[in-house]
């Protein structure tokens, strides 16, 4: 935990109640996670964004959503005036919806293939091609996502206990580290699509709607299958327990404070990498569907 941070030439000083100072550089940083109470100054915040670092906040409390700034890519008007054509076209914007849900259906089945569970995806993706609008397409992903989970459950390891998804809050802890990673992969999602030159607040599948990057949820739907296998190799072989999370009534279950700087050191160092190979893919297949060139000035996923 932090007590106070301060930004003086291009270094962030973060000083922490046992005494502690640490000095980073700007040009480390990719990108900023604040979880609790802090003063981050104007002049910080607006030097990151110029730098490219991304901040996320996580709620303090249950029923609010995560807040995303994301530093946005100078040259993007061409990609971004055809995305608003797409949205703008009610069959373009379908037929891109209908693939973020047939990649992610697909993705569901294979997810669970690699642990021995045949799960047929073809009936559903027929469906998904036959849909007409967004919400029967949002009601066949719902129908889909509930019988892959209620298979999922059954890999995890004695001692955890999984009936099915829930959020905002979350209420067991299956849920709240799903919650935690799928926060956390949006915001991963949302930086690389602003630096592609994406309008990350005008999404296909889910509605633009006022703080919400919609188009981040959007590539996340394919991905998230890859982010519930990354969940489960965490419960079975972290050494994590149920005993490391805490529940209260109103913000539901979270992990402890060690147990967050545990699953904070496995998410950054084994799931993001992953996870920006996976988007850029996504981003790049959006890219062709809406008729631009690919974009090779994306960052190389290990940059900071």
């Amino acid at each position: 935990m932090l007590e106070s941070s301060s930004f003086k030439r291009d270094v962030l000083v973060m000083e922490q109640p046992s005494g502690a100072c640490h000095r980073i550089g700007l040009k480390a940083i990719k990108q900023l996670l604040i979880k609790s109470d802090i003063y981050l100054s104007s002049t910080l915040l607006d030097a990151c964004l110029a730098a490219g670092v991304s901040v996320v906040i996580l709620p303090g409390r249950a029923r609010e959503p995560a807040r995303h700034l994301f530093p946005e890519t100078n040259g993007a008007l061409r990609l971004r005036l055809a995305q608003y054509a797409a949205y703008l076209d009610p069959q373009q914007r379908l037929e891109i919806a209908q693939q973020f849900i047939i990649g992610k259906i697909t993705a569901q089945a294979d997810c669970l293939r690699r642990h021995g569970i045949d799960l047929p995806s073809e009936r559903f993706i027929r469906h998904v091609r036959a849909s007409t609008d967004i919400a029967s397409l949002m009601g066949i992903e719902g129908a889909s996502t509930a019988r892959y989970f209620h298979r999922w459950a059954v890999l995890l390891n004695p001692g955890w206990e999984f009936t099915g998804r829930n959020r905002r809050p979350p209420r067991d802890p299956i849920n709240a580290l799903l919650s935690l990673s799928y926060t956390l992969a949006s915001h991963a999602v949302g930086r690389l699509a602003a630096q592609a030159g994406f309008e990350t607040a005008l999404g296909f599948l889910h509605s633009p709607s006022a703080g919400r990057a919609s188009l981040a949820l959007d590539v996340v739907e394919p991905l998230r299958p890859w982010i519930d296998d990354w969940v489960l190799t965490f419960c079975n072989d972290s050494g994590i327990t149920p005993d490391s999370f805490v529940t209260d009534p109103k913000t539901g279950c979270r992990l402890t404070k060690p147990a967050f700087g545990q699953f904070f050191q496995r998410w950054y160092t084994s799931a993001e990498h992953g996870l920006e190979h996976q988007t850029r893919a996504q981003l790049e297949l959006l890219r062709t569907k809406l008729g631009c060139e690919p974009n090779w000035s994306l960052p190389p996923a290990d940059a900071a």
